[in-house]
């Protein structure tokens, strides 16, 4: 060749080798695009045939990803060869290239005892064409062989120079690299897409998802969330969770933990459960039933936290009204049962003597008549709520109906107790009442008091119970004393 000739070839190598690096987005959708451009290159530039091989999945085979040659019909011959080469197969010079990543250069006479010893069907284009020269060139790469290049000389044609090898190298790294760059693409594509179908599915889904750091910001948010909340994901992300929402944690048992107890239950046990009295963008407190997972790296140690979120506030309110009175606010019978039975168990077991004291308001019957429904229904309103401030914070008072209130203290201790309890609930209805108009109203209640111990408690039904309560109630109304004992 000339000097110009060879600057000519030089070029046209370089601008081969860059279009090969070039063909990165190719290779993402399919890498067979890369190894046409590769063999082809090949066969144009060194000529006469190349094929390029890779490592299947299972890695167990090389495939043929790509073969070309000057001549059609020995192309034909090439891509109609089987398409794959198992490991162990026999072939010692390929196990060797891949083996070590060193490239193989065969002149004429060792391909001619080389391609003896190779099944015919695997290479039928040789048989018609003959080989004068062979280069496998590894596609070797961060200490990985993941396939060969393999370009040859039909019989009769000059051997590979060394310039012709060090492009063929040139060629099968710059291919190995961006294979790399594609699989990367390829996989971070993947991981992507993978991230935005869980990031749909945690949309898809109805109960809020929330998660955060070890420094306790938000890093994911999802709809739910912001329909619960009302802060979008961008208002949201990398706040406080705690702070953003001035979340309360409640225990089962109703006790209300601080955060550092909530980070020692995930440590200890990985997750804990509860509810939430959380606060939403507008102000509004609401409840939620709360689950919440630890994540914890290789060594062990707690690095955020998964919550699962579920507003129960509509339903809470339900069933708050459900077991509440619609007048005065105060539990119904339903709710007074429920309770009962539970105290009742509670004494049975030892907690102490259980007081039910049955109230009837004297003269309302009188407040009706003569004053009205409404200024009746305001004497019950304002009764309700003196009697439930005149017990202790976890006695409870339900109004039955009408003018009739129930009232339940556990752990009373005896008669001059519950009686001490009577003297109060009397003491504060029977304060005058203003039922508007300048008009006050005066009642007085009649209370009968029924107490139960460990052994009775386990033997009465609630009903039962405050049917005694009630039977000493008409004797205290009778008797105009205020108050009288079950016998």
């Amino acid at each position: 060749m000339t000097s110009r000739q060879d600057a000519s070839t030089e070029a046209l190598r370089l601008k081969a080798l860059v279009s090969v690096a070039r063909a990165v987005s190719d290779t993402v959708a399919d890498e067979r695009r890369l190894a046409d451009l590769v063999v082809g290159t090949a066969t144009r530039l060194v000529g006469d045939g190349a094929a390029m091989w890779l490592r299947s999945a299972t890695e167990t085979a090389l495939v043929r990803a790509g073969a070309a040659h000057r001549d059609p019909e020995a192309e034909d011959l090439m891509r109609a060869a089987p398409a794959e080469i198992a490991s162990g197969s026999g072939d010692d010079l390929i196990a060797a290239v891949m083996g070590s990543g060193a490239a193989a250069v065969i002149g004429a006479d060792e391909m001619a005892a080389y391609v003896d010893d190779i099944d015919p069907s695997l290479v039928p284009w040789l048989r018609t064409r003959g080989v004068s020269s062979t280069a496998i060139l590894p596609l070797a790469g961060d200490g990985r062989v993941s396939g060969i290049l393999v370009a040859t000389r039909d019989a009769g044609a000059p051997p590979y120079t060394d310039d012709e090898i060090a492009f063929l190298q040139a060629l099968a790294d710059v291919t190995t690299a961006t294979l790399g760059t594609a699989y990367l693409l390829n996989g971070s594509a993947a991981a992507v897409e993978e991230l935005r179908r869980q990031a749909e599915l945690v949309d898809q889904v109805s109960d809020v998802i929330m998660a955060w750091d070890t420094e306790h910001q938000l890093v994911t948010w999802n709809a739910a969330a912001e329909r619960v909340y009302l802060y979008s994901s961008a208002e949201a992300l990398g706040c406080d969770a705690q702070t953003l929402l001035a979340t309360r944690f409640i225990a089962v048992d109703g006790e209300e933990l601080d955060r550092d107890q909530i980070l020692a239950a995930l440590a200890e046990t990985g997750g804990w459960s509860g509810e939430l009295r959380q606060r939403r963008a507008d102000g509004q407190e609401i409840e939620v039933l709360g689950s919440i997972t630890g994540l914890f790296d290789w060594h062990g140690r707690l690095t955020g936290a998964v919550a699962v979120n579920r507003d129960v506030t509509d339903q809470r309110r339900k069933e708050h009204m459900a077991l509440r009175d619609a007048l005065t606010g105060l539990p119904n019978r339903r709710f007074l049962l429920d309770y009962l039975r539970e105290a009742l168990t509670r004494c049975a077991a030892g907690s102490g003597p259980v007081a039910v004291l049955f109230l009837d308001l004297d003269g309302f019957k009188l407040v009706n008549d003569t004053l009205g429904h409404e200024a009746g229904d305001e004497v019950l309103r304002v009764t309700a709520q003196r009697l439930d401030g005149a017990l202790r914070r976890h006695d409870v008072v339900a109004r039955l109906g009408g003018d009739e209130f129930v009232a339940i203290t556990e752990e009373v201790g005896d008669r001059d107790n519950a009686e001490d309890v009577a003297r109060r609930l009397i003491a504060s209805a029977a304060e005058p009442i203003d039922v508007g108009g300048g008009q006050l109203a005066r009642i007085v209640p009649s209370i009968g008091i029924a107490i139960v111990g460990p052994d009775r408690a386990a033997q009465l039904t609630p009903d039962e119970l405050i049917r005694e309560a009630d039977a000493a109630m008409y004797v205290a109304k009778r008797g105009k004393c205020g108050m009288a004992f079950a016998s």
